[in-house]
């Protein structure tokens, strides 16, 4: 398994957000399934080993999802890639909270926080139909930890986010082509560790 397949296109998801916000709920489902596995990953790839081994990818996922479904009617698509955009700033701020909630325990001398007592945080429901139950990710996520940081940079903000090369060169100081040719040896180390053959 490589990268997930890319979400739909803009016109595509503008017209589901459009659906869902008129309390479609077809709509929803699909623009929630099309999104589900860039969302997944890009969870798991943020998490980081320091919070991996106190969260659940799932959790996150979960709480992530709702929280984007849940405040539908508030997003305005502005750009090509507002919607995706949009759920990678949610995974980013969650992933924040959960850290600060797990370094504010630590400073207060207590134990690391078990899973079950982040009831008091903003979860998700159950939605067992939607969590990588099969272990899917675990092989892509290892094999994209394993490339050189410059590349897992690009490739993630390229392959996960969805930014442009012109928009990921401006955020790291590097030229479009640089930016360009980093991403194409990331697909390609990928690809060969995979076990699979990336298109050019």
């Amino acid at each position: 398994m490589t990268l997930p397949p890319e979400p739909p296109g803009e016109e595509e998801t503008r017209f589901l957000v459009a659906r869902a916000q008129a309390g479609d709920d077809e709509a929803l489902e699909n623009l929630f399934q099309r999104h589900h596995d860039h969302l997944l990953l890009a969870v798991r790839l943020r998490l980081g080993t320091r919070l991996r081994s106190m969260l659940e990818s799932a959790d996150i996922f979960q709480s992530v999802a709702l929280e984007a479904f849940r405040d539908l009617d508030n997003f305005e698509p502005r750009e090509p890639g507002s919607f995706r955009h949009y759920l990678n700033a949610l995974v980013l701020n969650n992933i924040r909270d959960r850290a600060r909630y797990f370094d504010a325990a630590k400073r207060q001398g207590g134990e690391p926080v078990p899973q079950s007592q982040l009831a008091s945080l903003p979860a998700g429901g159950q939605g067992e139909g939607y969590l990588d139950l099969t272990g899917r990710f675990e092989r892509l996520e290892r094999e994209i930890e394993r490339l050189p940081q410059d590349m897992r940079e690009v490739l993630i903000l390229r392959s996960v986010d969805g930014l442009p090369s012109q928009e990921v060169a401006k955020m790291l100081g590097k030229s479009d082509a640089a930016v360009r040719k980093t991403y194409s040896r990331a697909m390609a180390h990928l690809a060969s560790r995979m076990g699979g053959v990336e298109p050019a």
